[in-house]
């Protein structure tokens, strides 16, 4: 039987696993195709050109074809549906700091649950309690986090699906049962179009979590919403592409550097 999951080990559990889900090993797929098929693609230009470009142009030549290689191999290579769950994880994640920061007054650099230190300094409003309850569970406080959720109200079909919503995150972090179904018939009462919407991303995340700490599929709760979503995640934050293609724009200054002191030395 294995051994029970630590807090540090649950909270990493789902990012682990959407990793995990196309790599070999320590080694993500897509990530090392892409790479090796730019940087390959950057020393060839590199050859061909040597005798015709000089220094630092050839190296903004190598860096230019390295991205423009890159970062379409990248994605090609890309299972659709871990992108469309990270997707729908981002637009979760900015939905809620986007919401917390309105009760705040303030602007937030990360999800608040990334941050679990943001507890101390908190306003104890009405606005604010449900995020106390659940930085309360991740920082390990279960015995207040309970006692809190149980006074919070319940008038609204948005309220009782909050409350359901933060017993299925309280008992998921002490590995409890499962509260998805009770988030499911809650949220059938929510007649806010958006709020309905980021209901169903709550429960995909909910069984997602449930489903990377017990090896289970985390991939298809999350990638199931994702045409639901439309352009959001694109408002909200980068899309996983935006991201690809800065990521894959910064590594190819340094390919570029890399190709000349290898083409050099091979010279």
């Amino acid at each position: 039987m294995p051994s029970p999951l630590t807090r540090t080990q649950r909270s990493r559990a789902l990012r682990i696993a959407l990793r995990d889900a196309q790599s070999i090993g320590p080694f993500s797929i897509p990530v090392v195709v892409g790479l090796l098929a730019g940087f390959g693609a950057s020393f060839v230009v590199d050859a061909v050109l040597y005798e015709l470009v000089d220094t630092p142009w050839r190296q903004f030549l190598d860096a230019a074809v390295f991205a423009a290689v890159a970062a379409p191999v990248w994605l090609a290579v890309q299972r659709p549906d871990v992108r469309d769950a990270h997707d729908t994880i981002a637009w979760l994640n900015a939905w809620e700091t986007e919401r917390w920061q309105h009760e705040l007054g303030r602007r937030l650099s990360a999800l608040p649950r990334a941050a679990p230190e943001l507890l101390d300094s908190l306003p104890d409003t009405l606005g604010l309690r449900p995020l106390r309850v659940e930085l309360l569970g991740a920082r390990g406080e279960m015995d207040e986090a309970w006692q809190r959720l149980e006074q919070l109200p319940v008038d609204t079909a948005w309220q009782r699906f909050e409350r359901a919503a933060l017993e299925e995150w309280l008992l998921w972090w002490t590995d409890g049962p499962p509260q998805v179904p009770a988030m499911r018939a809650a949220l059938a009462e929510v007649d806010d179009p958006e709020r309905q919407l980021a209901g169903r991303a709550m429960v995909a995340a909910a069984e997602a979590r449930r489903a990377a700490v017990t090896g289970g599929d985390v991939l298809r709760p999350l990638a199931a919403l994702r045409p639901a979503l439309g352009d959001r995640p694109r408002r909200y934050a980068f899309s996983y592409q935006t991201g690809v293609l800065i990521s894959v724009a910064l590594i190819g200054i340094i390919a570029s550097l890399a190709v000349t002191v290898t083409a050099a030395v091979i010279r």
